[in-house]
């Protein structure tokens, strides 16, 4: 779980930051901190021994080279300290959540609305402990809006705060008001199954007779099934290989199947998210134009459904196994899918219905949509299950509706077990679902290093990455979990090539895994702004600190410019999180420094640290660098917790080493951001 960041207004006052003589007004012009030692740094050496990402063939049954002691980790230089400071936590690639503090300004609002006169309760909360924490979303109020109106206040600023609830505030509206205490009033029957309580749906007073309007249209059906004509050529699907040829991220330009040249883990056991590396083989990747792979850049990889996911799927529906792989002509009448950034218009290819599923449909990524909601009321054939589906659809029920959306990720297959007497055709079903997007990684190499290392063979050329695994809480059984598409199909590529090779077996001529790719975003901002000669400050967490190596790799490369990196990598223990150690160099130990999120109790005393505490503490060389010429600041990871925590310390440096206030500090590196000195890749 990703800790969560104190108020803005602590990070930016409780931080002393150390005064030394580079500090203005002593000295108004910025110098470089006398105490940084001059290094003479070389390239990784890539021999025989070498546990790095360069060889990782040299050590097929070594899947965790081994870490430095957490004493040498942690050196930064000798005269810096590693005193402990108290401030907002750092995430390492934590999963994106729905945001908490709408609701908690929305219970505001709840609580002005209850000296409100209610027309009615909600069904489910009668039954329920007082001391429940109450929801906007499941409080129901029959007040006219300007008895609302007249508790927020009139003008834009109470349409601001109504609207921040993710139904915009129509859920506060329009409601179910029956007598619950009539003998007449017979809640609606739910569902008995575990698909249907992992949704936790609160109805209200829901029943079968309940008026239902603003109900979600049906939406139409943009394609269909058709048998194949006898003239065309027999098909040869390929789905578990790789993605159709119609699936094409630029057209006129295929999905490029990369040969796994090699694949290792980088955490430890006992790490809270494993994360893997990766080289590529893209030395056949087909020229376009003169684009070529730049350090720093990023590339899309295509990810597949899993077999199970698709599976469990076709099961819900009742699609007969021999129907799953039977070629059939699929016509469109309108949109771009099934390809990923076509033209919109219609289309008629060869296809099967289990290639649609795990290449063009995203079936867990997405909360579930009125449309498809819609589609499933209208072939449900249980009267209850009709009329909850028809309620998630109407004003009546955007409350539960609001829930639905903002709680955990569902897959459709879930949804669908929920009310399982709504099986929909396939194509309905497809013309509602949301499209298999691809998923973006940055470079976690300089390209044209990896690609002159020693060793390999045939002038291969790689491209190198790293992925941390997405995992999310499964309804099937109590405790069990789910990855993220794209992090749980490069994951079981991984597990593949390290059993592999644990078993003597060559995975290259063997299993010959392929990852669907293609060149990407080269022109990021962390590539297009990566270059010249100025010092850089690098502030990573997590898996953001992949592109780093790849900096400081290219930059070891230049011997005028290798005492002219530092490194501030965050990670939550490192013993077990720390990513890449012992590969950037002959003075590593030197040019990096690791901060640890977990608290650790030494003689009662807590050793817990995040990246802005360490940003705060080399304030010097901080304001060095963003002063110096060419100087930049790269900041990658989470924005959550990390991103906005870093940026909060980076403020509190210009205010304390320039004497600036509060908004001038925030125009300082607002100005920075627009000369391409101070780029933040979050996500």
């Amino acid at each position: 779980m990703a800790s969560t960041a104190p108020p803005p207004s602590t990070m930016s006052h409780t931080c002393n930051i150390p005064t030394t003589a580079t500090s203005h007004p002593d000295d108004p012009v910025p110098k470089e901190p006398a105490a940084i030692p001059e290094l003479t740094l070389q390239p990784p050496s890539y021999d025989s021994t070498s546990t790095s990402a360069s060889a990782p063939s040299s050590h097929p049954d070594n899947e965790h080279p081994s870490p430095q002691s957490l004493a040498e980790s942690t050196t930064w230089t000798a005269n810096h300290s590693n005193s402990t400071s108290t401030s907002a936590s750092d995430d390492s690639e934590a999963p994106l959540t729905p945001n908490t503090e709408p609701e908690r300004q929305m219970d505001e609002i709840v609580d002005k609305l209850q000296a409100l006169p209610t027309a009615s309760v909600n069904f489910n909360e009668q039954q329920e402990p007082a001391t429940r924490r109450r929801r906007a979303s499941t409080t129901l109020i029959s007040d006219s809006p300007s008895d609302i109106r007249r508790i927020l206040g009139d003008g834009e600023s109470a349409t601001k705060l109504i609207s921040q609830c993710c139904g915009g505030g129509c859920c506060l509206l329009k409601t179910l008001a029956p007598d619950t205490l009539s003998p007449s009033f017979v809640p609606v029957v739910v569902p008995d199954n575990r698909a249907f309580a992992s949704l936790k749906l609160r109805l209200g007073p829901l029943t079968l007779d309940s008026e239902l309007t603003d109900t979600t249209p049906l939406p139409p059906v943009n394609m269909s099934f058709e048998p194949i004509p006898a003239s065309e050529p027999k098909h040869i699907s390929t789905v578990h290989k790789e993605p159709p040829k119609y699936v094409q991220p630029h057209p006129p330009y295929d999905v490029y199947s990369a040969p796994l040249y090699h694949a290792r883990e980088l955490t430890k056991p006992g790490a809270e998210k494993r994360t893997f590396h990766f080289d590529l083989d893209v030395t056949d990747y087909p020229d376009e134009g003169g684009v070529d792979f730049k350090v720093g850049g990023a590339i899309g990889i295509c990810p597949p459904n899993s077999q199970e996911i698709v599976d469990e799927l076709f099961d819900v529906l009742c699609i007969p196994k021999f129907v799953r792989d039977k070629p059939v002509t699929l016509k469109t009448s309108t949109g771009r899918w099934p390809t990923i950034w076509g033209d919109d218009k219609p289309r008629e290819l060869i296809t099967t219905r289990r290639e649609l599923l795990t290449w063009c449909a995203d079936l867990q990524s997405f909360p579930p949509t009125k449309n498809l909601l819609r589609v499933m009321a209208e072939h449900a054939d249980a009267p209850n299950e009709k009329k909850i589906l028809t309620y998630l659809c109407s004003a009546q029920g955007q409350a539960a509706f609001c829930d639905l959306r903002t709680s955990s990720h569902l897959t459709v297959a879930q949804v669908l077990s929920a009310f399982p007497s709504s099986k929909p055709p396939l194509p309905a079903l497809l013309s509602v679902l949301q499209q298999l997007m691809p998923r973006f990684y940055s470079l976690s190499n300089d390209p044209h290093i990896s690609s002159a290392r020693p060793g390999l063979p045939g002038n291969r050329r790689l491209i190198e990455m790293a992925v941390s695994v997405h995992e999310t809480p499964d309804w099937h059984t109590e405790g069990s979990t789910r990855r993220g598409v794209g992090s749980g199909f490069m994951e079981r590529m991984a597990h593949q090539f390290i059993d592999a090779e644990k078993q003597g077996i060559d995975p290259a001529s063997v299993l010959d895994l392929r990852i669907p790719m293609f060149r990407g975003l080269m022109a990021n901002p962390l590539s297009r702004q990566f270059g010249g000669d100025g010092p850089m400050v690098l502030i990573g967490a997590g898996v953001g600190m992949a592109p780093f190596r790849g900096f400081i790799l290219n930059r070891l490369k230049n011997a005028n410019c290798a005492n002219k990196i530092w490194l501030i990598q965050g990670v939550r223990d490192a013993m077990v999180d720390e990513l890449y150690s012992g590969e950037l160099g002959d003075h590593e130990r030197e040019i990096k420094k690791v901060v640890q999120s977990r608290k650790v109790r030494v003689s009662g005393q807590s050793d817990a640290k995040y990246v802005q505490d360490e940003v705060r503490l080399q304030a010097d060389i901080v304001w060095f660098v963003s002063n110096a010429l060419d100087g930049r600041i790269f900041v990658c990871g989470s924005s959550k917790g990390m991103g906005e925590g870093v940026e909060e310390a980076l403020i509190d440096v210009a205010m304390q080493k320039g004497g600036l206030d509060k908004q001038q500090a925030q125009e300082f590196w607002a100005t920075k951001k627009q000369d391409g000195q101070y780029i933040a890749e979050t996500w």
